[in-house]
């Protein structure tokens, strides 16, 4: 019977005293936090929170950059019995002040460049920690007081949270028992065609994780996270590292850079990276193509992994070249689920011919607007919906649970608000989210099947494809280009290729070329600017 999980801060502990305690747990740069380290120093951050009066159950926010000590706050807490969330230190004092408010934190941690707009907008009586100051210091030195023990309820929370790429974020409500087994956090992969193994209590994870250390021949150690801590996919990918006893390495620079990325690959001998999509992952391959060491600086990589953005097939192509028995992982999922389908690349091809294979674990249906069940078999695009474990829910949104979180024939389901249909392989085609959905004359576009095909396009660096007013048919279909090289013609070439690939509807009736990036600084696609953009060229 597989392990039903354990509190994450019970679970550090135990593989802190299992794994050798000089073994690396957060590399960054030249900054090195040892397994025992990061045991010790967490365990102090928790008896200083408490002992500033901070109470179980208290949410306690991080917004901070990728560096050890988001990691050693957010374990902190954790020992601490507070909620961990994770905070976009991109949001000003008025973006600020709403999340906090509706999120009820009793606690941020933070960085001098964002601690004056985070104390600002904090509640009153809050406590706020600049990791780059004294407070933090001392936190990180506090006291361990007779009879301290770490909070150790294994139905204790985190929240995630998002949802700010259309509006301000959710906090989604993730129990860690549920976590463990929705993240696989106790799914030990074996070679090709062996089962994995499913521990079945703590001591088997401990003890897994012992064996596997850095230098044993299936460990992923070090894994170089590029995406952002302060987002789900990456905050949820560095817990599971962890969780297994590996060594996460993080960038050492304020912001992702290609160069520097594909430097510390070679320093420290990357098993894996995980980026999000295209943003990432074409840079890497710019660089790899201009510097011309990728045999020599890819040569310890195993994996790529990508998870919140889809990375197009000739950006996963060109990596591969570079390394030819390397392995990228495509991930289809979301904050609500952790992970609903994936499509693996090698030299040798894509997994269901690059359509999403759904997890094992868990079951996926497809589900049209009246919930009804798309079979099997059948034609018809609908919502992508899982069961399995899942979260409580959005912190304090009625509706938006009884929409995400329905109870079909008994049994409740998540609506990961992914579009998609059923191939005759069983595998899922993505089509696109459900929210980003343009209705036309009657007829859905998803931006994201128009993206694609468009990218295939070799003038075409990225594109956001969005709509306008149309008197007609109601919303017009617009792609808003960045173009690769010279762009002469540009606009014939791509409706022409759009009109290859495409129904007639979902051809863009309008071109707009762009110097502007079309990405967030997270690397998810940046919807709003290509609108503002859109609404700018016809005003």
């Amino acid at each position: 019977m597989a392990f039903a999980g354990a509190n994450f801060g019970l679970v550090l502990k135990a593989l802190a005293a299992a794994v050798p305690p000089d073994r690396p747990a957060l590399v960054h740069g030249a900054r090195v936090v040892s397994w025992g380290d990061f045991d010790a120093v967490t365990d102090r951050i928790a008896a200083g929170l408490r002992a500033r009066g901070l109470q179980r159950g208290d949410i306690a926010g991080q917004m901070l950059r990728n560096t050890p000590d988001y990691m050693l706050a957010y374990f902190g807490c954790v020992k601490a019995g507070l909620v961990p969330v994770n905070v976009n230190y991109h949001y000003k004092a008025r973006e600020l002040a709403d999340i906090f408010s509706r999120f009820g934190l009793k606690a941020l941690f933070t960085e001098s460049d964002f601690a004056g707009s985070a104390a600002d907008a904090m509640p009153e009586g809050a406590l706020t920690v600049d990791v780059g100051g004294d407070a933090w210091a001392d936190l990180c030195a506090s006291d361990i007081p007779a009879g301290f023990a770490i909070h150790d309820d294994p139905e204790a929370l985190f929240l995630t949270a998002t949802g700010g790429t259309t509006g301000m974020p959710k906090a989604v409500i993730w129990p860690m028992d549920q976590a463990w087994g929705a993240f696989n956090i106790g799914v030990w992969q074996r070679p090709p065609g062996t089962p994995p193994l499913v521990t079945t209590s703590l001591d088997e994870q401990v003890a897994e994780a012992a064996r596997i250390g850095p230098d044993h021949p299936a460990s992923t150690s070090p894994m170089l996270l590029l995406s952002p801590l302060m987002h789900g996919a990456g905050q949820f990918t560095a817990v599971i590292h962890l969780l297994k006893g590996g060594t996460l390495a993080l960038l050492p620079g304020p912001k992702f850079d290609a160069d520097l990325a594909l430097d510390e690959i070679q320093r420290i001998g990357a098993r894996g990276i995980f980026i999000v999509g295209d943003a990432f992952a074409m840079p890497l391959a710019d660089r790899l193509d201009a510097r011309g060491d990728g045999a020599e600086v890819l040569a310890s990589l195993r994996s790529i992994t990508s998870s919140g953005a889809v990375f197009s097939p000739a950006v996963k192509a060109r990596l591969i070249a570079h390394h030819p028995s390397l392995m990228i992982v495509d991930a289809l999922g979301s904050s609500e689920s952790s992970g609903t389908g994936i499509v693996i690349t090698t030299a040798a091809g894509s997994s269901g011919g690059g359509k999403f294979q759904p997890l094992p674990g868990r079951e996926t249906k497809l589900f049209d607007e009246n919930l009804k069940e798309i079979p099997r078999g059948t034609e018809g695009v609908g919502i992508v919906a899982r069961t399995g474990p899942l979260p409580l829910g959005y912190l304090g949104e009625d509706e938006k649970n009884r929409q995400t979180f329905p109870e079909i024939g008994g049994q409740r389901w998540l609506m990961t608000g992914d579009r998609a249909r059923w191939a005759s392989d069983g595998t899922l085609e993505f089509i696109g989210r459900d929210n980003m959905c343009i209705n036309t004359g009657g007829e859905k576009v998803f931006p994201e099947e128009v993206e694609a095909v468009l990218l295939e396009h070799p003038q075409v660096q990225d594109v956001r494809v969005v709509s306008l007013p149309d008197a007609r048919f109601g919303r017009k279909v617009v792609a808003v280009v960045q173009p690769e090289g010279d762009a002469e013609g540009l606009r014939e070439a791509l409706d022409a290729h759009a009109r290859a690939g495409l129904a007639g509807y979902k051809i863009p009736r309008l071109y707009l070329l762009t110097d502007t990036s079309l990405r967030l600084n997270n690397g998810k696609p940046d919807y709003k600017t290509a609108q503002a953009l859109a609404d700018a060229a016809v005003t």
